[in-house]
């Protein structure tokens, strides 16, 4: 199976609250993303069978909070140097991390009360009422979005970039709106402004998507150009791929999805497999929130593997 299939699959990371690092990442998954939110770090090891117990309870505590809080997994077998480094002398060790440093930990597999405990504690000093306003705004930025609201939406996340700068899912909010409105420059100048590291976010890369999509979007035509072609010739894959691209230049993302799966279905290898290349584009500019990622995805699956 191909990287890029690997987006069809229903096994989807939970907002990326749960992940594995290393040495390598851990800067990023940990340090710098600790300014935006409390990180738990669990150093474990695999021949450590309290490891094993404490693991699966920091998981399900975690994704209690729904984003409020992640869980960072190391294994200190396959990174040793960082495990020195942190003065890691027993296992399970866990940190608690907030605005780039230690702020509390424990040694040792507590109970799932005790846990439960260190984790509201963690939460509650790092000011996590302030969190889940913060998300709770978030949201009602993206329903302007969703409710086509380009402008208010736009309002709504410039007032949040100003109180948060370096939250990737505001920054996008902020660029899909640019890109709905037109304002291709002030998109460029936002993206050419991010860190590498900040690129990589998937927020980011589905507003890069996003934005290329838009771009050839302005090349694509409109339906009506090609609507009486494929319905006269319902075989000819170029044309339907063309009357795809013009629904999703008139913003009609579900007929054109309709259009790049009946392609998928009746010769996926069109083109070097261009039409469900073009759909694994289009899931990542619409983004995980989007209903129609999850109903594609699906309706992608059942095809490939009928």
């Amino acid at each position: 199976m191909k990287n890029d299939e690997l987006i069809i699959s229903s096994e989807q990371s939970i907002e990326n609250i749960i992940i594995d690092s290393d040495t390598a990442s851990f800067n990023k998954d940990v340090i710098e993303a600790s300014k935006s939110a409390p990180i738990i770090v669990d150093f474990w090891a695999d021949w450590c069978a309290p490891c094993k117990q404490l693991t699966p309870i920091l998981e399900s505590a975690v994704k209690a909070y729904k984003g409020q809080i992640s869980l960072v997994k190391i294994d200190t077998e396959k990174n040793k140097e960082l495990s020195q480094q942190l003065q890691i002398q027993s296992l399970p060790t866990v940190y608690a991390f907030f605005e780039g440093k230690p702020i509390d930990g424990f040694s040792g597999a507590l109970p799932e009360n005790e846990v439960k405990e260190f984790i509201k504690k963690v939460i509650t000093a790092t000011g996590g009422d302030k969190i889940k306003e913060l998300n709770k705004l978030i949201e009602q930025a993206e329903k302007l979005y969703t409710d086509d609201d380009y402008e208010g939406a736009l309002a709504s996340f410039s007032n949040l970039l100003s109180a948060e700068v370096n939250n990737a899912k505001i920054i996008a909010g902020y660029g899909k709106c640019l890109v709905k409105l037109d304002r291709i420059d002030e998109v460029t100048e936002l993206l050419d402004g991010l860190e590498e590291d900040m690129r990589t976010d998937k927020n980011i890369a589905s507003l890069i998507a996003l934005n290329q999509l838009a771009k050839a979007n302005k090349l694509a035509g409109s339906p009506e150009e090609f609507l009486a072609d494929v319905n006269a010739n319902p075989s000819n894959h170029g044309l339907r791929f063309k009357l795809a691209e013009a629904f999703l230049a008139n913003d009609q993302k579900e007929e054109a999805i309709e259009q790049l799966l009946d392609i998928v279905k009746k010769d996926r290898n069109w083109q070097e497999d261009k039409a469900r290349k073009k759909i694994i584009k289009l899931l990542e500019a619409f983004g995980e929130d989007d209903p129609l990622t999850a109903s594609t995805r699906l309706k992608l699956s059942s095809i490939l593997f009928a």
